[in-house]
């Protein structure tokens, strides 16, 4: 029997989404270096061949993950902190939604931060590049505008965003086992803030 077009666009997208569900649980769990390509397919519940059908290559899936976890990461939090105006309540939204992110997807969240820490310099540079609309967002829409209304000092906004990114990873990647962040977003907004205010 054949499928219609829609049909097969939808089985195509929700096997690629398995596979995908399935390596941020490998990747996670097993680092990238350790990943088995075949324990990935196994636990997606597709052979082999399936796999090599939606990614030639480990890196590649590795790549797509990355991409779709970035996209999804950048999509919440950049809604979140333009749903708000003022800039210092936007850097409070930045860390509350991040932080809500990597509490609602530990198990990508894991894999992301792993691989950010590997070390595979490759897979860093293209995790900065797909996080760039993050160091975008705090330059332009937080720490600008605040330094604008003289809420903020004068700080160069580029390296300042770059900053606020590793106090965000830094503090958004330390979760215990139960996925429980070790520091609440808020005390994380107080300290950028306390070195940002004028």
């Amino acid at each position: 029997m054949r499928h219609k077009a829609a049909d097969r666009d939808q089985i195509r997208e929700e096997t690629r989404g398995a596979l995908l569900a399935a390596a941020a649980e490998e990747f996670a769990v097993q680092g990238y270096d350790r990943a088995n390509v075949n324990r990935i397919a196994k636990a997606a519940g597709f052979a082999i061949g399936t796999f090599y059908n939606y990614f030639p290559s480990k890196r590649d899936l590795m790549l797509a993950f990355i991409d779709e976890v970035a996209r999804l990461h950048v999509d919440i939090i950049v809604a979140q902190v333009r749903g708000v105006t003022d800039p210092g309540r936007r850097l409070e939204v930045f860390f509350q939604a991040g932080f809500k992110f990597v509490q609602d997807h530990l198990t990508a969240a894991r894999a992301i931060f792993n691989t950010l820490n590997g070390p595979d310099e490759a897979f860093r540079l293209y995790l900065f590049q797909a996080y760039q609309p993050l160091f975008q967002l705090l330059s332009e829409d937080v720490l600008s505008p605040g330094i604008a209304e003289n809420m903020f000092r004068n700080v160069d906004s580029e390296t300042t965003a770059g900053l606020i990114m590793l106090i965000y990873l830094g503090t958004g990647s330390q979760v215990n086992p139960a996925g429980e962040h070790w520091l609440q977003p808020e005390q994380v907004a107080d300290f950028a803030l306390s070195a940002l205010r004028a």
